[in-house]
């Protein structure tokens, strides 16, 4: 496609792990924070943003629109819409896609797009209790689990599935432990050489105000700034004009996460996850998490809570507003397989994506392919073709951390930032998802 899609800024969380030290946090304010932050980066005012577009997987007891939540947490103005979007893994790329997609129409000019995902909060369900039990046993299901790592189709958890795929697919624990020590190694190296500065915003998470931040100035609301196209090139019209009553109006001081003055915080700037004292020995005498399987704590991602956030305009908005464009998303696409057969699915799509830009596997200078797996990041390489080395040079999500609805996002935003640091170049972020989809985006710097 003729993209004219620009990204201006990029922000992320750090990720944390499972009960970590993130998981006191909504999804919501993860993703608030992070589009805070980007919004900040930007330099671009809030009331500027005119779409927000949130992937999140995890969504039983967020509460309604997780995306309203976190653009008004932000400081977003009220007129900004807005769309909570679940593609499993790939939701944060998807929302990329769709705000890509709403940038080309002229549908907009400015929006934010990313994803959010708090696994830590994830809560149980009891199926039935509505109406009760005339007789038996009701069964508690984790919906981390249930709606974000369960194929429906066979029954068997994301791990158990690719256990039996890399039996079918001859990848062996070797190569599997091997490539995600070299993925600890790099995100370790990556953290001491302050390579992921310009990604993650530090967070000062309140130690007793259980669920703050702690902040300089709170956000304030943007200003409500009417649509376009609805109030005549901006202006007011009957329709627009109405304040609501002050019991109608959301309060800060009751949906803000943030809380400022003397108040105790952990300070949290570097990914969790990362195990910087591993060692390939010790990963290699991990027991799997299925008898008889390849699939070990060491060569899988944790489970872990994060937001990434991006702004992207038209090239046009940007060049006319005096605003810095960071690199452009120029074209998506997207496959579908046999559901189990997650690990061949980012290689489907990024060849896809190839095919459409007349482009080879070798003309690709920064390759990000969303550990799932390590075998899902391996297989990629080797089915395209390419040297596994090239793979993840920061590390992956193995080390990093899998926020389900984030990592889509983490990554397109992470080939951003390399591709600049290279000088510039073509890069692909790739990704698989539950259901046995993939997708990838191709970015271009300079």
């Amino acid at each position: 496609m003729t993209s004219k899609t620009v990204v201006l800024a990029t922000a992320r969380t750090p990720f944390g792990r499972l009960g970590g030290a993130l998981s006191a946090l909504a999804a919501t304010t993860l993703g608030g924070e992070a589009i805070r932050a980007a919004v900040e980066r930007s330099a671009i005012d809030p009331a500027e943003v005119e779409h927000v577009i949130m992937g999140q997987v995890l969504q039983g007891g967020a509460g309604q629109a997780p995306a309203r939540q976190a653009l008004y947490k932000a400081g977003l103005a009220k007129t900004t819409t807005f769309e909570t979007l679940n593609k499993v893994c790939a939701s944060g790329m998807m929302a990329v896609v769709h705000g890509t997609r709403l940038l080309n129409d002229d549908g907009a000019s400015v929006v934010v797009a990313g994803g959010m995902e708090s696994m830590s909060s994830a809560p149980y369900a009891l199926h039935n209790a509505r109406f009760g039990y005339r007789f038996g046993d009701g069964a508690l299901l984790d919906l981390m689990s249930y709606d974000g790592l369960l194929d429906p189709f066979s029954g068997l958890t994301m791990a158990q599935a690719q256990s039996k795929v890399n039996d079918d697919l001859k990848i062996t624990r070797e190569v599997q432990d091997e490539f995600a020590f070299r993925s600890q190694q790099r995100a370790a190296a990556a953290t001491e050489q302050g390579l992921f500065k310009d990604e993650i915003v530090p967070l000062k998470v309140a130690t007793k105000a259980k669920g703050k931040l702690v902040v300089e100035t709170v956000p304030t609301p943007a200003r409500a700034r009417i649509p376009v196209h609805a109030g005549g090139n901006g202006a007011a019209s009957r329709l627009w004009d109405h304040d609501p009553t002050a019991e109608l109006t959301p309060d800060p001081k009751l949906y803000s996460p943030y809380i400022t003055g003397d108040v105790p915080f952990t300070l949290v700037e570097r990914d969790e996850p990362i195990r910087a004292d591993a060692t390939l020995a010790s990963m290699q005498k991990l027991p799997p998490l299925d008898k008889g399987g390849t699939i070990t704590a060491g060569n899988a991602p944790g489970v872990n809570d994060g937001a990434a956030a991006l702004v992207l305009s038209t090239q046009e908005y940007a060049r006319s507003h005096g605003y810095e464009a960071l690199g452009q998303i120029v074209d998506h696409a997207a496959a579908s397989w046999d559901p189990a057969y997650l690990a061949l699915t980012p290689a489907m799509a990024a060849q896809k994506l190839l095919d459409k830009n007349g482009l080879r596997a070798s003309q690709i200078d920064v390759w990000e392919v969303n550990e799932a797996f390590a075998a899902v990041a391996w297989s990629t390489a080797n089915l395209l073709g390419i040297d596994p080395e090239k793979i993840n040079a920061l590390g992956g999500a193995v080390a990093l951390g899998h926020p389900i609805g984030a990592s889509g996002a983490r990554i397109t935003a992470s080939v951003v930032h390399q591709l600049r640091r290279r000088g510039g170049g073509l890069g692909i972020a790739a990704i698989c998802s539950g259901g046995g989809q993939g997708d990838a985006v191709l970015v271009k710097v300079g």
